[in-house]
């Protein structure tokens, strides 16, 4: 080798180690950056650890303290992991075996009894092909204890793919026995608020009935203001009790509207004339504005209507010492079949301060009791008023300036049966007059028993019913009623509800046993005056509830719906007919009640008196009975008992009610006894109105 060459050989091995110095140096950086990168992944790993570590510490906690009983699978049910309240079931069982997986149904086993496994499974294999599954309530006996299960399954995935359910029991035993204790307090409230019912009606009614019997039968001008003191007086107690009857009622949810036809202008008449009553030793006013053009006959709750009129208007008639109070009804047509009514009442009353509006419709509340300490009330009117509007579809408002006055405002939504407007009403009102209740009848030949264990109750009942000139019989128990009811018949029995030793149901019962005792009419006499107890005395098997303190009207209607029509001898009619007596048929028609009506229009009395006399009901009702679509007669008989009523026809109105209980209760037998004396009596009541005999 040259010396050149050498040269040139040597230069190419430096140019190499060159290069495999940098080579070396890279290789060493790139060591370094894996050495930190297999830190990290040493840290990350220690750091997934840790947590996982957490995970499961936190996982154990929770399914070791959890009180309820959870239970997770995999997609093919096999157990993975339960909390400890499990071992607490199915005592065999460690949950290394656990987590070694047996069959769910084999863990069911040893939890619930057979009759519920098939369920239990059902409802897991269900959820696990993907049919959603509510909360399922199991009632079962485990350990020897029952107890109340709520299951809850759903299923677990991952990656869009089922891996599991997850199984949850929560044992619902106490809320059960919560939700048990809750409704029997509030079963006892109701029983408490009967009882209490009972125990201050029974009292009232002896005070309310020697009022009566004041009141009609003294001559004593003194001695008839204090009874009349007395009975306004019990008849504000029997509000106040009503009220809280009605209140606990609309509390529980039981309370329902009971709609019937109705005229608007027999509802204002009906208000303003309790209302001029409370106003009578007052300096106030009582003004009506109502559109002439509303419709008069409506479909609604008139009772409870007259309940929220009266409880607001009641309110002014306490806190308005001087000045008016005005009630102004509007109406505005929603469709063919229904009208909202705006009804507001104003008054000049001592007001209400801003901050005490909010409490007004609050329960057991009276706003500035300070100042109105004398004023009677329980704060429920409002609140049950309140209640009432909201169910009739509407909302109340009010609005009030303190010490100038204060306005409500509600409405509601009413059925129309005919849109014929009610004209000017305020103009026609009847005057208020204070007396005592004349019987419209006499029935001598009526037997009625009247069964109370109290004495004072028995003889009010007697006092009441004396001017019908009936034979009253007396009981003072249920056996002495049963014996009494052996030895005679009665046309209606009056039976107290709460007796001792044998009460009036059980005494109802074994007297429809006796011969006669299926078809006598029975009515419970009763102070338990809760809202919607007629219903519930009907199931028991009478025919209607008269309730206590006995009022002389509520008597009278009762009398007439029950007693056979050849029992009942009308009073003298209050009418003049032509001079040719001999060629029409006696009438039995009360003009002034029709007027009454009519609110004083003899034009508008005239005109229902024509469409009576010429309505084709009377036929349709025939074609019915015909037919014996007995669904179809109760319904034009009660269109034709309150057109009778209207027109002050009250005997055909009374028979026609009669006739349609029967077509409601499936009673045939009657209606096949009653129906041609009815259509007879009817027919003689419109040719009389068409020949003219009548003169108002």
């Amino acid at each position: 080798m040259t010396e050149g060459e050498g040269l040139d050989e040597l230069a190419k091995l430096r140019l190499d180690n060159k290069k495999l110095s940098r080579e070396i140096k890279r290789l060493k950086k790139d060591i370094e950056v894996l050495r930190l990168a297999n830190n990290q992944v040493i840290n990350t790993q220690a750091y997934i650890q840790r947590d996982n570590d957490r995970q499961i510490y936190y996982n154990s906690q929770l399914l070791k303290t959890s009180p309820y009983l959870l239970l997770l699978t995999d997609e093919n049910m096999m157990t993975v992991m339960v909390s400890d309240i499990f071992f607490k079931y199915a005592t065999e069982y460690d949950p290394e075996r656990i987590r070694r997986g047996i069959p769910l149904r084999e863990a069911f086993n040893h939890i619930f009894p057979e009759k519920d496994l098939d369920k239990l499974m059902a409802r897991c294999i269900q959820v696990l092909g993907g049919e959603e599954q509510g909360p399922y309530l199991l009632r079962t006996t485990v350990a020897d204890e029952q107890v109340d299960w709520q299951m809850i399954v759903r299923r677990m995935l991952r990656d869009d793919a089922v891996c599991g359910l997850n199984i949850l029991f929560i044992d619902m035993t106490r809320f059960m026995d919560a939700i048990k204790q809750a409704e029997e307090a509030d079963k006892a409230k109701g029983n408490f608020l009967a009882n209490m019912s009972h125990e201050i009606r029974t009292p009232m009614n002896a005070i309310n009935g020697m009022a009566e019997f004041i009141i009609r039968d003294c001559e004593d001008p003194l001695a008839i203001h204090h009874a009349t003191m007395i009975k306004t007086s019990s008849t504000a107690l029997l509000t106040i009790i009503n009220d809280i009857l009605d209140f606990s009622k609309i509390e529980s949810g039981k309370m329902e509207l009971v709609p019937d036809s109705y005229n608007i202008s027999s509802l204002v008449n009906d208000v303003a004339t309790m209302i001029k009553i409370r106003l009578h030793d007052k300096a106030v006013q009582l003004d009506l504005d109502i559109d002439e053009g509303i419709p008069d006959k409506l479909y609604g709750d008139e009772v409870r209507i007259k309940q929220v009129l009266i409880n607001i208007m009641g309110n002014s008639v306490k806190f308005t010492h001087e000045g008016s109070i005005t009630l102004r009804i509007r109406g505005r047509k929603e469709d063919e079949k229904h009208v909202r009514l705006f009804f507001e009442i104003k008054d000049t009353g001592i007001g209400i301060k801003k901050e005490d509006l909010g409490k007004l419709f609050s329960s057991f509340t009276q706003v500035d009791t300070r100042r109105n300490r004398a004023v009677e009330g329980t704060g429920l009117g409002l609140a049950i008023s309140r209640k009432f509007v909201e169910m009739m579809g509407g909302q109340i408002s009010v609005s009030s300036t303190y010490g100038e006055g204060t306005s409500f405002a509600f409405d509601i939504l009413n059925e129309v049966e005919d849109w014929s407007p009610v004209g000017a009403i305020s103009d026609r009102l009847d005057r208020v007059h204070i007396e005592a209740f004349k019987v419209s009848f006499t029935a001598p030949d009526a037997r009625i028993l009247v069964v109370d264990d109290n004495e004072i109750n028995l003889d009010v009942a007697e006092g009441i019913l004396m001017p019908y000139k009936m034979t009253v019989i007396k009981a003072a128990s249920g056996e002495e009623a049963i014996d009494k009811f052996r030895m005679g018949k009665f046309d209606i029995i009056f039976m107290d509800h709460m007796m001792p030793v044998m009460d009036g149901v059980e005494a109802m019962k074994k007297i429809r046993q006796m011969p006669g005792g299926q078809k006598t009419v029975i009515i419970a006499l009763t102070a338990n005056a809760i809202s919607g107890v007629s219903a519930e005395y009907k199931e028991l098997g009478f025919q209607d509830f008269l309730p206590k303190p006995i009022m002389p009207q509520e008597m009278d209607k009762v009398l007439m719906t029950y007693l056979c029509p050849s029992l009942v001898e009308k009073k003298t009619s209050n009418i003049s007919q032509a001079a040719h007596k001999d060629k029409i048929p006696t009438l039995e028609l009360d003009i002034q009640q029709g007027l009454k009506y009519c609110l004083g229009n003899q034009d508008v009395y005239l005109k229902k008196l024509k469409d009576y006399a010429n309505s084709d009901d009377i036929q349709n009702l025939e074609n019915f009975y015909t037919r014996e679509d007995w669904l179809g007669y109760g319904s034009t008989i009660q269109t034709i008992k309150d057109k009778a009523k209207n027109i002050g026809a009250s005997r055909i109105s009374e028979e026609a009610k009669a006739l349609e209980y029967a077509a409601k209760d499936g009673w045939t037998e009657f209606i096949r006894e009653h129906h041609r004396p009815f259509v007879t009596n009817h027919e003689k009541t419109c040719a009389t109105i068409r020949k003219g005999g009548i003169v108002l």
